[in-house]
């Protein structure tokens, strides 16, 4: 049985995820329940921005989380996919919280 090799010329398919996807990651980021506080979507109907709030570990403190879809216009880079987020705590923001990014049509999800 012989495999034809990956033509390295060809373009690569971009996976644009569904916002039900994105919301599922989040889900699994802060291991239980948020509320989306923002949606943005490109003339396609794809989501590029989504923003979301939940409870934090701690008494008064929220995680918030924000997903982007970052496209180069001059096709120079593949698309940034990522989800950051950070503690807040009354007036204080910091550390970095939960972090995924899209790579190669996978979510990787680091604490």
């Amino acid at each position: 049985m012989s495999e034809i090799p990956p033509n390295p010329f060809e373009q690569k398919v971009e996976h644009i995820p569904t916002p039900e996807e994105v919301l599922e990651v989040l889900g699994r980021m802060v291991k239980g329940e948020y509320r989306e506080t923002k949606r943005h979507v490109d003339e396609q109907g794809n989501l590029y921005r989504l923003d979301a709030i939940a409870p934090g570990p701690e008494e008064g403190e929220s995680i918030e989380l924000f997903y982007r879809r970052k496209v180069y216009a001059d096709g120079s880079r593949a698309a940034e996919i990522n989800i950051h987020s950070m503690y807040v705590k009354e007036v204080s923001y910091g550390p970095a919280g939960p972090q995924a990014d899209l790579i190669d049509g996978n979510w990787v999800l680091t604490d």
